[in-house]
């Protein structure tokens, strides 16, 4: 057998890969099994990297097709037991432990055992996920438990240019305590406009003198925050007061003007400041 192999691919030459193929004939009848291999023969000046053993034996056929053959001829005679699938494969698998032992082919390296399935519960009030992790041992973990982080919004840049108007809206209260800070943060010339008229004489004024114009008025005054006309609006938010009320406040503007954002104020007065990201908009904090 060793001159054989040596005779047709050199003496180099080894089985890498071996597949049984089977052809279904019709209907199930007449199926035919055949082995087809790879063999791998090294170039002429490639050291070789092993020393493969052949074991001696009568030759009857020359070359790889004789050893394929007396294969697919074991492989036969083992599964016309029963002539199962089972009985095949297993068949299969004994020609190819010979080859191994005979040094012809490579060992094939046994996979690696599967990770536990894990299986869907029913369905008992809580997520899925969190019913499966509680199965795990030690139970549910806290990185698991954590609700999603979500991306902030980025506010926006107040508006600069010569002539734009900026309204301020919320509680009379805050809006007056924040107006002041609020031009001065961002350099806008505060206007008493309160109607259209008044609105576009200040853009005027903010045209000629190069300026951006602040302009205030209550969240629950509809009519003035339309006349007025502003170009951005923001929505002034006390983090210290109910959530609830700032959503009812940022709905009721919503509804007639786009919003830019949140000023928020009195941060330093709640253990909660951060409760104003709930409202889902961006946020400038002033304190």
């Amino acid at each position: 057998m060793r001159d054989a192999v040596r005779e047709e691919f050199g003496p180099a030459a080894r089985i890498v890969a071996a597949e049984r193929v089977t052809t279904p004939g019709i209907a199930g009848l007449f199926r035919k099994a055949h082995v087809e291999a790879t063999v791998e023969v090294p170039s002429p000046d490639e050291l070789p990297t092993a020393v493969v053993a052949i074991a001696d034996g009568p030759v009857q056929r020359a070359g790889i097709a004789a050893l394929l053959a007396d294969a697919e001829a074991a492989e036969a005679r083992i599964a016309a037991a029963d002539g199962t699938g089972a009985t095949r494969a297993d068949a299969f698998a004994s020609v190819l432990d010979g080859f191994v032992a005979d040094g012809i082919a490579p060992a094939i390296a046994a996979a690696p055992p599967s990770a536990p399935e894990i299986r869907s519960l029913p369905d008992q009030g809580g997520s899925r996920l969190q019913a499966v992790t509680d199965t795990l041992p030690g139970g549910a973990t806290p990185f698991l438990d954590a609700p999603p982080v979500r991306a902030r919004p980025v506010p926006p840049q107040v508006r600069s240019a010569d002539g734009d108007l900026v309204l301020l809206v919320g509680r009379a209260g805050d809006v007056d305590a924040v107006a002041g800070l609020f031009a001065t943060r961002h350099a806008l010339r505060p206007t008493s406009a309160a109607d259209r008229r008044a609105a576009i004489l200040a853009r005027a004024d903010g045209v000629r003198d190069g300026a951006t114009v602040l302009a205030v008025a209550a969240w629950d005054d509809g009519s003035t925050i339309e006349a007025l006309g502003a170009d951005q609006v923001w929505l002034v938010v006390d983090v210290g007061r109910k959530t609830e009320d700032a959503v009812a406040m940022l709905g009721a503007v919503g509804d007639r003007v786009t919003v830019a954002g949140v000023v928020a104020i009195g941060a330093a007065e709640t253990a909660t400041p951060e409760s104003v990201h709930l409202l889902g908009v961006p946020v400038l904090s002033l304190g």
